[in-house]
């Protein structure tokens, strides 16, 4: 489910910001844009935000602005800035390397300038765990406003799509009766035909082929997913992952009422509860 929430916490030495951004997705993923040196601090932002949220492919981005220098001094390594300075001077000498050892390029290599980034900050983490939980909870509420909307629009599809059943529902029996017509007058043709006709045997080749052309459970099986999507729908809890199994058995009982139907009516309306159900499967990916 889509959203967004932040959150920003201040103390004398830090200001910690914190956002995120969710995505729809069937399970819970995080992509954490963090600066190398808090990424110290993953795991327990993955725990936390595991307790808060269920589902989704969740973007944090954090920002941490030092409000005061003296908290994390300057500590440059002079022991290995003389050995790069060696070490680069036998270099010239040895290839003949025209120009002079820069400071400021001494102090871009690695490690010249250690970031301590494996030490924790009690008071750094506080304020970042303190952000990101209002900044999650802030994601939540956006969530909720969003999904209001959602199930406004599953309310609307699927009255959409149990009207259109009842359509159905009204046209079978006049449907069954055009095809029992026909058939009666294609096998009376056949009938003149072959005088050695068993009757009996012909009467239950016709109720058969009648019968796989009912479309009468399709249709009670239907209505029942139907209601129960509605339960599923107004209950408090989180149903998505029901929801969408339903979705699928509903989409089941659509198509075969679409094969077996048989008459451009009923295949008409089917079409039509065919594209109100792909509106609620969209839709259903965004439950929790």
């Amino acid at each position: 489910m889509t959203g967004y929430g932040a959150a920003t916490k201040s103390s004398p030495n830090y200001k910690v910001t914190v956002e995120f951004k969710s995505l729809n997705s069937k399970y819970l993923e995080f992509g954490l844009k963090l600066p190398k040196v808090y990424v110290k601090y993953e795991n327990k932002l993955r725990s936390q935000l595991t307790k808060q949220l269920k589902r989704g492919k969740i973007i944090l981005l954090l920002n941490v602005e030092l409000l005061n220098a003296e908290k994390r001094g300057l500590n440059i390594n002079r022991f290995l800035v003389k050995s790069y300075v060696r070490e680069l001077k036998a270099l010239k000498e040895e290839e003949d390397i025209a120009g002079e050892i820069d400071l400021a390029f001494l102090l871009t290599l690695p490690e010249i300038i250690p970031t301590e980034q494996d030490q924790e900050d009690a008071e750094e983490w506080s304020l970042i765990e303190a952000a990101a939980k209002e900044a999650c909870n802030n994601l939540i509420k956006s969530r909720m406003e969003e999904g209001k909307a959602l199930d406004a629009d599953l309310q609307l599809r699927h009255q959409h799509i149990s009207e259109t059943l009842d359509k159905i529902e009204k046209l079978a029996p006049e449907r069954m009766h055009r095809l029992r017509e026909r058939l009666e007058t294609a096998l009376n043709d056949i009938r003149n035909k072959i005088a050695d006709l068993d009757n009996n045997r012909f009467e239950q080749e016709l109720i058969f082929y009648l019968e796989k052309f009912d479309i009468n459970e399709e249709i009670v099986r239907l209505r029942q997913h139907l209601n129960y999507f509605d339960e599923l729908r107004k209950a408090p809890e989180s149903n998505g992952k029901k929801l969408q199994f339903l979705s699928q058995e509903m989409g089941r009982e659509i198509n075969t009422i679409g094969s077996k139907a048989n008459d451009a009516k009923i295949q008409r309306l089917v079409v039509k509860m065919k594209d109100e159900l792909e509106k609620i499967k969209e839709q259903v990916l965004n439950i929790v």
